[in-house]
């Protein structure tokens, strides 16, 4: 057996592997979309406003921007096994120190360190499959990962209602200190180091700014992350308010609210499925703007419900899910296009990626709840500003070319 061969105990393409790692990898969205339906009652049982409360999700955006920069590097230096177990105790205590916080500032404090160890999860499980796995194999594990976790958005706001409605918004964290105990236990158990060689140069300051430098050099990639950062912050505002739209002032019970956020699940699937078959033909560039300018119809859609004094649960849903088919559109491809012209820095365009998607979210997140007034208008107002910035940056998309950056890295650095 080659020394690049993964440990025998761990074979990535198993069910029960893939299980594993699609937990592992969805352990953000989990930790999203399990207390969205809490939301409101959490704020009125600490006695806080509806922008502190707001603040545990825009501070667990933050924590999971600045963590994607790190976990990777780690990964590469100590190995795969130790970096996911220390995240995973990480983010099960602080899920378990979530269900205790008296305070929302305890509350804010113990969600940025969840942040951090649900990040793990994602960097390192992709990791790991990378690792164990090559070629059309790799392809084949994320997308039954990619099919799995699309069903974490349908299911975790719906068990996060039921939770909510019987026992308080304290049992969604300890279900989600439950799931990273769980995984912990789990991977101590059966999984293996899967990295072959470690990069001790992984964690050099030079190396990772001369990298980001490199990317950041070129216009391609900037339009891209902005394009991919904007249309999710979009989201990301939408998800922060709906919350309380749909329940303080449309009415609608936790319970009601998870099973509304249905509508957006399939408005995703269903598109993703057409996205699929329509990306070969058109290409990264042509369908982020596709993906885009649906977007800013949505955007659109939203705003006009609360400037003409309407409010509706469609007038809320429908854009959402117009804004989700854009997504669809956008965001894989665009996260392509991002990606192509650099292969030897891979790691280094991938984390980069991530980050700026999660701090673009991270400002949108914050600033509906920091803008305050009308819910609904600051909300609508915000998912409108970012999906204009999504459409412009996918503009400025040059068409597809070998650039200076791409050329730097067209070949392994010395």
């Amino acid at each position: 057996m080659s020394s690049s061969a993964p440990p025998a105990p761990f074979v990535a393409t198993r069910p029960g592997s893939i299980a594993l790692l699609t937990f592992m990898v969805a352990l953000g969205q989990m930790s999203l979309g399990l207390y969205l339906p809490s939301l409101p009652s959490l704020a009125h049982a600490i006695g806080a406003t509806r922008a502190e409360a707001q603040l545990t999700l825009t501070v667990f955006l933050g924590g999971f921007a600045v963590s994607q920069l790190f976990w990777g590097p780690l990964a590469d230096r100590f190995g795969r096994r130790i970096t996911l177990l220390i995240g995973l105790v990480v983010y099960a205590a602080a899920g378990l120190a979530c269900a205790q916080a008296d305070t929302i500032h305890e509350l804010i404090v113990f969600r940025f360190f969840q942040a951090l160890g649900a990040c793990s999860g994602q960097v390192v499980a992709r990791a790991m499959v990378r690792d164990s796995t090559e070629g059309a194999a790799t392809a084949v594990v994320m997308s039954y990962i990619a099919m799995s976790m699309s069903l974490a958005p349908a299911i975790t706001p719906a068990l996060g209602g039921f939770l909510e409605t019987h026992f308080g918004w304290r049992a969604n964290f300890i279900a989600l200190g439950a799931i990273g105990a769980t995984l912990f236990v789990l991977t101590l158990a059966r999984v293996p180091e899967t990295l072959s060689n470690r990069v001790v140069d992984a964690l050099s300051p030079i190396r990772v700014v001369r990298n980001y430098g490199i990317l950041l050099s070129d216009r391609t990639y900037v339009c891209y992350i902005v394009t991919v950062g904007g249309i999710f912050g979009a989201y990301m505002a939408y998800t922060t308010a709906t919350p309380f739209v749909l329940m303080e002032m449309l009415g609608w019970s936790p319970q009601a609210f998870g099973f509304l956020i249905l509508f957006n699940v399939v408005a995703f699937l269903s598109s993703s499925i057409l996205a699929g078959r329509l990306a070969p033909i058109y290409g990264p560039r042509r369908m982020a703007r596709i993906g885009t300018a649906i977007g800013l119809v949505a955007g659109l859609a939203m705003i006009a419900a609360p400037l003409t004094g309407h409010l509706s649960t469609p007038a809320v849903i429908g854009p959402a899910m117009l804004l989700l088919v854009g997504m669809a559109f956008a965001i894989p491809n665009a996260m392509a296009g991002a990606m192509q012209n650099f292969p030897y820095i891979a790691g280094s365009a991938s984390a980069f990626l991530g980050f700026s998607q999660m701090a673009q979210a991270m400002i949108a997140s914050f600033a509906v709840g920091a803008i305050g007034g009308n819910i609904h208008l600051t909300m609508a107002g915000a998912t409108l500003a970012c999906t204009v910035a999504s459409l412009t940056a996918a503009l400025l998309l040059p068409r597809p070319s070998p650039s200076p950056a791409a050329n730097q890295v067209s070949s392994p650095p010395s």
